[in-house]
């Protein structure tokens, strides 16, 4: 895979190789409490700088868990924790709070970071294969790829047959506000950043190098999720997630319909 793509990006000239300097952007709140303290620290393996934007509401405006906030805080020295202000007030789709997020991490960004790696806390790297990823793939000459990643429902342990790829890596001069402030989040940097660009990015040994676990909930935790997340009013959620919890996992997950095996846990 990596000696394809190094073939393939070669016509593009002779663009001197450069030290990727990555800040890692960490969408969190409390929902995610479970996962956050794994996806900080795999991103420390190879982070210049990790950036956890937070608010003290949930997107539907429900108060955050204020104890929990703190205690993540407090465990996860790794990672700077940045504060910024829900407006209950506002009239926009929740979603707009997530991209709203994003922005703040880019914002906040180290000036000399050249790359930025937009995460959910759900979605876990695994550190020491991205590291190991980053010495032989050319990302110098890209523009902004996007990550295969393994999906869970669920269980840590139940996992699709299908890769999904909704992890950016994209070069920060090259982001717009506008990009990231669109209801597409993170799929409208790489539409709108031009070539080079890879999307559906594997690692070394040709096998995503994410873990996004975002369905694996118990029951309350997952009505907990699709109440208060920035796709809430996307579906009838709620009931869903009755009716997937009536029995034992089929097969199916009731979001996208796909397959999956069991699989020893990353996690």
């Amino acid at each position: 895979m990596i000696g394809k793509w190094i073939r393939r990006l070669l016509p593009f000239g002779n663009i001197k190789p450069e030290k990727p300097l990555i800040t890692t952007v960490i969408n969190y709140c409390t929902n995610d409490y479970r996962f956050i303290r794994d996806c900080i620290e795999q991103a420390s393996v190879f982070s210049h700088e990790i950036l956890v934007p937070y608010t003290n509401f949930f997107y539907d405006g429900t108060p955050e868990d204020t104890e929990l906030l703190n205690r993540t805080i407090a465990e996860n020295p790794k990672a700077r924790f940045i504060h910024f202000d829900y407006d209950p007030n506002k009239k926009v789709n929740s979603q707009h709070w997530v991209t709203f997020a994003r922005k703040i991490g880019w914002k906040q960004a180290k000036e000399e970071s050249n790359f930025i790696l937009f995460l959910d806390a759900d979605e876990i790297v695994d550190g020491k294969a991205f590291a190991k990823w980053l010495e032989v793939y050319p990302l110098y000459r890209l523009n902004v790829v996007k990550l295969a990643n393994y999906y869970y429902f669920r269980e840590t342990h139940f996992q699709s047959l299908t890769f999904e790829d909704s992890v950016i890596l994209v070069r920060k001069k090259l982001l717009r506000e506008s990009m990231i402030m669109d209801f597409e989040d993170r799929n409208k940097p790489y539409t709108e950043i031009p070539e080079p660009k890879q999307r559906m990015v594997l690692g070394d040994n040709s096998r995503p190098m994410i873990h996004h676990y975002s369905w694996v909930r118990t029951k309350e935790e997952m009505m907990r999720k699709v109440i208060t997340w920035g796709h809430n009013k996307d579906r009838d959620w709620v009931s869903l997630v009755e009716k997937e919890f009536e029995g034992e996992f089929s097969g199916r997950d009731f979001v996208h319909g796909y397959k999956y095996k069991t699989v020893e846990s990353f996690i």
